[in-house]
């Protein structure tokens, strides 16, 4: 199997661009993550509470998207509502002065768990006899990481962000201390501002926020220039 590891170096990385110049598929033009997974960490839930990645390229240890030199490939899970809770506060009254960032991720105790299942479910995914043909070994954690603490460490060291980014001014009533905006985006307090983006959200939803993103612009252009849905009785 040919991964992104050889497909960005030397002669291929050559025939890939020369791809992309003539408009054909190509690694320069993709997103490096193909497979996504909506999956639930245990057999109990009625919806999926987790979601994992497959891109077709592995990374070296401490190091930022920098590819292995060697064939492979990663995958990756996460909580999709995590618990966990964290605060950004100001130094000082000085607005060049960084703030303090405090993520506490993995902080509460359902995230931790759902963390922990979501790892373990990628190894029976990548342990199954329809993965066997494809990969020889694992290379990270590696198959000396076994218990839930274990592999828990291993998240705490290696783990990161994701980009689902939402809520810092999120909707709701104006009685409510947390809220920024209405039901219509109308900033609370002030005339005449709306805010339109994905910070309006009032909690994460459980996929990427893309589609949602869209659905708030168009809902929101329509409100702000006074158009109202049709009645499904008056529709066309």
């Amino acid at each position: 199997m040919v991964t992104l590891n050889e497909l960005s170096r030397g002669f291929r990385l050559g025939g890939q661009i020369a791809r992309w110049a003539v408009r054909r598929p190509n690694i320069l033009a993709t997103t490096p993550s193909q497979v996504h997974v909506f999956w639930k960490s245990s057999e109990a839930l009625d919806a999926p509470d987790l979601q994992c990645v497959f891109p077709p390229g592995s990374y070296k240890q401490g190091a930022v998207y920098v590819l292995d030199d060697y064939p492979g490939f990663t995958a990756g899970a996460w909580p999709h509502r995590p618990q966990s809770s964290g605060y950004v506060r100001a130094r000082s009254a000085d607005v060049f002065d960084d703030p303090v960032l405090q993520p506490n991720y993995l902080e509460d105790a359902a995230d931790r768990r759902v963390t922990v299942d979501g790892l373990r479910l990628l190894r029976r995914l990548l342990t199954s006899p329809e993965f066997s043909e494809f990969i020889s070994h694992e290379t990270l954690p590696g198959p000396d990481v076994r218990t839930d603490d274990e592999l828990l460490d291993f998240a705490y060291a290696n783990g990161s962000t994701c980009y689902h980014l939402v809520g810092t001014v999120r909707m709701g009533p104006a009685d409510d201390s947390g809220a920024v905006v209405d039901n219509e985006l109308r900033v609370h307090g002030l005339a005449g501002l709306r805010i339109v983006d994905a910070s309006i959200m009032p909690t994460m939803p459980s996929a990427n926020t893309y589609a949602t993103t869209l659905m708030i612009a168009e809902k929101a252009a329509d409100m702000i220039r006074d158009r109202r849905a049709a009645s499904p009785d008056l529709a066309p």
